[in-house]
């Protein structure tokens, strides 16, 4: 599975950027194997579609979910068409918060 973490860094030691459309960067990573792709935020300063956009880059790169801290309505809505789930409330490394996620995925499939 492929996530995309908002991040302000290039690597996993990199902190979870607290609001979706705004990060610097987006760490595509493996959860396989941790494996990452830094893409620079191309859109963050687009005051109107940054969030749109970045979630229909993010489908072309093949991300099922999203982590970040925050998540604005119009980005909500674009990765919603995408078809890539949204997890907010994220915060810490992007190491952490996809140890989190997979955390957490792993309870709702076992039913806990």
């Amino acid at each position: 599975m492929l996530i995309a973490v908002a991040a302000d860094g290039k690597t996993l030691d990199a902190r979870v950027e607290p609001v979706f459309g705004r990060a610097d960067y987006f760490l595509l990573v493996s959860t396989e194997d941790m494996d990452c792709k830094a893409v620079e935020n191309p859109f963050r300063d687009d005051l109107e579609k940054a969030g749109r956009r970045m979630a229909a880059l993010l489908h072309e790169y093949g991300a099922v979910a999203v982590l970040c801290g925050e998540c604005g309505p119009k980005a909500r809505l674009g990765l919603a068409e995408a078809g890539i789930r949204v997890g907010i409330g994220f915060g810490g490394s992007v190491r952490g918060a996809v140890e989190r996620f997979l955390s957490l995925e792993e309870t709702v499939a076992g039913g806990s």
